[in-house]
């Protein structure tokens, strides 16, 4: 009923409500007089009901990017832990790749990004590919031109980019040698909360002698550190947004 009415600014009466959800009137009034009652909604003098501010109050007790790391940094740390390698955390912020957050190994030896470093927004980032693979409609094809550059595309670049977008979004994650650092392998999943993918955990994969874990068993943690997080921020699973099942 709330997300049915998040989308009605007029609101609707009992009666349209109930088409709309393909329910019974007797069903959906007390339920609505709860809702009333807790100040999510409000009956107006023609009988519609609207939403109130009270889930934009309850929004902003708890800001998005507060919840995203208190979700995260405790598998992050977990993740860093049992793999011997470092991890960290990338979103999207006005056309940049922000990294929000990092968990260190205790190795004495590891390669790790830099909380809050900045980087282009461009296809040769792993988290920029991933986190533009399991977006849709109008957002994916913002983030498309984003990670293609300001500068007009060849058609060829742009065919190839796609064709990578859709088999990392087939196969649930994005993995390759480093394109800046030779010696290491970038893995990443996404992360979805209840609407889709807001960001992209990485893992930054050193080759070295004494490394742990190899690189499938790094992948295969990471897998589920990502869905561990997910959950934790509403995620349900659904098979069109599954990180790492595809």
């Amino acid at each position: 009923m709330l997300e049915l009415l998040a989308a009605e600014p007029h609101g609707l009466n009992l009666q349209e409500i109930s088409r709309r959800l393909k329910r019974t009137s007797n069903e959906l009034f007390r339920m609505l007089d709860v809702l009333v009652r807790r100040g999510y909604l409000v009956r107006q003098p023609d009988s519609a009901y609207v939403l109130t501010l009270r889930l934009f109050e309850l929004a902003h007790r708890h800001p998005g990017v507060d919840r995203l790391l208190d979700c995260a940094m405790p598998h992050m740390q977990a993740l860093a832990g049992r793999t011997g390698q470092s991890n960290h955390l990338c979103v999207h912020h006005d056309a940049r790749l922000v990294v929000l957050a990092q968990a260190e190994p205790p190795e004495p030896m590891s390669c790790s990004v830099r909380q809050g470093a900045h980087f282009a927004f461009h296809d040769d980032r792993v988290s920029a590919r991933v986190i533009t693979a399991f977006q849709t409609g109008e957002q994916r094809d913002q983030y498309l031109s984003e990670v293609l550059g300001s500068r007009r595309a060849a058609p060829a670049r742009r065919r190839a980019l796609i064709a990578r977008l859709e088999a990392t979004r087939r196969r649930g994650y994005d993995e390759g040698p480093s394109d800046t650092i030779n010696g290491v392998v970038d893995i990443c999943f996404p992360i979805f909360d209840r609407f889709g993918a807001i960001a992209a955990l990485n893992i930054v994969y050193l080759r070295q002698r004494d490394s742990r874990v190899t690189i499938p068993a790094a992948r295969e943690k990471l897998r589920h550190t990502a869905q561990a997080i997910s959950r934790s921020l509403g995620w349900l699973g659904r098979a069109n947004g599954r990180p790492g099942d595809g």
